[in-house]
Order: C-alpha cells, then structure tokens, then sequence
C-alpha cells in the first residue's frame, strides 16, 4: 500500500485528517449555541490552554511567532523540494496544511468568537449614542486629557519620553486583570505581549497590534511610539485572555490605564481613548480644542504624526475589506467598525457608574 511518502500516492493521506478536523472546526462554530461555546470553552478548555502555555513557553524571552514562522517557512521550503511525489500529492499535501492552521487558529482561540457578546454580558440595553452624547463623551475625555497632562512628571513631559520611555507587557498586566475581574471576565494565565521587530512590520498593514493564536501571544509593532504603548498592548492582552470583541478590547485597555497607578499608563490609553471620540466631532470644535490642550499632548500629536509618516501603509483598502470580511463571518456584525464601539461602551459605563448600577 502507498505509504505517506510514496511517490505513487495520489494523495496525501495525512491531509486527510486535518481536512476532516477542520470541516469539524467549522461545522461546530455554525451549529453549537452560544452558551457552549461561552461556559466549555471560553470559561472551559481556554483557560486550560492558558496555563498549560503561559506557565510553560510564555516564559521562553523569545517571541513565539519566530519560531512559528519559522518552522512554517522549514516545512514550506521542504515541501516546495518534493515535486517529484507528483502534482496531486503536494497540491493535496498544501491543502492539508493550510486546513491544519485554520484548525489550530480555532482551537487555540478563535472558538471565542462564540462566546456572549460584550454588550450583552454588560447588560446593556441601549445602542448608539446620540450627537449631543458623542460631544459629551468627547468634552469628558479632552478633561480628563487635560488633567492626565498636568499630572505627568516633568521628566515624562519630555519628547525623549514619549518616544523611547520602556514600556512591558510586565508593566500593565496587573491593571489589565483588574480590568477584566471588574468586569467579571476570566483572567486565567499571564498573557504575553511581545514587541516585533523590525520596527513597522505592523504599521506597513494598518494595525499597530495582533494576536496570534498559533503563538499563542499578542504582538505590537516595535516602531510605536511609548506613549502608543500601553494601550495597544493592554489591548491585544485582553485578546489573550479570550476576548474577541474589538470594541470591547479597546474599552478594557481604556479601563486598565484609566484606573492604573501608573501616570504613564493613565495618560496613554486616555490619550488614545481621547482620538477615538474625535470621530464625528465637528472640525470647528476639534480646532478651538488642539488649542486648549496643554504642550505635552500637542508633542504628543505631532510626534505620533511624524512617526507614523515613516511606515506608510501598504494595500491599506485590501486589508480593510479582509479583516472586516473576517470580522463578519465571525460574528461581528460591525465588522471594522466595531473598533469605533469603545465610545458607546465607556459612555454607558460611565452612565451606569454614576446611576450606582453594579459592575456585573
């Protein structure tokens, strides 16, 4: 009988049962309820997939998406070797690898995608938000911008800070946590957030961060500035605890450096939460208020500005209409603009604070 490596095979036989897995994957994601998906894998098996990687590899210094890569590039370049097993055998034998990622990517994280929504685990009721609330939200947060400005040390003021200030995963992980247990989400493990390099490798499509399942770890662009840091790395960390959401991503970094000690932390994610609700701000207020703001966070506009002049974006429209693609299929009706929903959720986390409604 022809073995796996016979050149007289038609087909690969291991293919086969990555293909089967990954029908399977899928079949499951179409089919199972929400509440599987939320209490035996969510709140289930990830967590144990947490420990069993965080407390083992995540203590490794080296990013894991190296050695992923490399490993893909290994077995890519072998296969491109063995032509001579016959076109069928390595066409099936291609096939069976790509359906082994899209199995892994589900197994290892994207089962999350059905979990509960975000704005349904919050209990909120209520959608969009009006104009008169979006300038509200936007007035709020230029306030609290102002006041994180004025707090910052002197010697965080400085453009040297705002560029080069270190920043770790280490740094905020804590606050990240607290976030997640105020929200009465799993904080099972200690996710990884690493810096790629070269610096851009991101910003070149459009994203300054990513989670990678099959790494098992989030990633941010090295060519950040600091100042960008924090956010963006509490960000993809909530990817790592099992959150899919976006927009709710963005709004549990917002919530970590908001109530962080930390004054670096607390001036990052409110600025960046400060450029999310300029989106639909009349220009004429925006302008009266870039004259408000103190000098530190007019360095910080420009200097964010001219960094990202040196990583233009390649394809920027394909990537756009891919992701938010992905997005739907997902489950993430929004697609792209879900990014834009931490908005609508700090206004009505604020609404219910202040009404004395429990964190749930």
């Amino acid at each position: 009988m022809p073995g796996k490596w016979d050149s007289n095979a038609q087909f690969h036989r291991r293919s086969l049962f990555w293909i089967g897995l990954m029908v399977v994957a899928l079949l499951m994601t179409a089919f199972l309820p929400k509440s599987m998906w939320e209490t035996g894998y969510y709140r289930g098996l990830f967590r144990v997939l947490r420990i069993l990687y965080d407390y083992g590899l995540g203590w490794l210094p080296l990013p894991m998406i190296y050695v992923a890569v490399t490993i893909v590039l290994l077995r890519t370049w072998r296969w491109a070797k063995e032509w001579q097993k016959g076109w069928r055998f390595q066409v099936s034998r291609a096939v069976g690898g790509v359906c082994a990622l899209i199995f892994l990517f589900y197994v290892l994280w994207g089962f999350n995608y059905g979990q509960i929504s975000f704005p349904q685990h919050l209990g909120l009721q209520e959608v969009g938000m009006t104009e008169a609330e979006m300038l509200a939200e936007f007035r709020q947060a230029t306030a609290e911008l102002k006041a994180e400005a004025l707090n910052l040390p002197a010697n965080l003021q400085t453009a040297e800070s705002i560029k080069s200030k270190k920043v770790r995963d280490h740094d905020l992980r804590a606050d990240v946590e607290r976030a997640l247990r105020q929200l009465n989400l799993p904080t099972t493990g200690r996710v990884r957030v690493r810096q790629l390099w070269p610096k851009g490798l991101l910003m070149r499509l459009s994203t300054a961060g990513i989670y990678i399942p099959h790494a098992v770890e989030g990633h941010i662009d090295g060519g950040l500035l600091s100042v960008q840091k924090p956010y963006t790395m509490a960000h993809e960390m909530a990817h790592g605890y099992g959150v899919t959401d976006e927009g709710a991503c963005n709004f549990i970094a917002w919530l970590a450096c908001h109530e962080s000690a930390d004054p670096w932390m607390r001036f990052s994610g409110t600025y960046s939460y400060w450029r999310s609700t300029l989106a639909g701000i009349p220009d004429s207020i925006v302008l009266e208020t870039l004259e408000e703001l103190p000098p530190v966070v007019t360095a910080t506009i420009h200097l964010v500005r001219a960094n990202n002049r040196k990583y233009p974006d390649i394809l920027p429209d394909i990537r756009n209409a891919i992701y938010d693609t992905f997005l739907k299929r997902h489950g993430i009706s929004s697609g792209l603009k879900n990014y834009r929903e931490v908005v609508m959720l700090v206004h009505y986390y604020r609404k219910n604070r202040k009404a004395g409604v429990p964190d749930k």
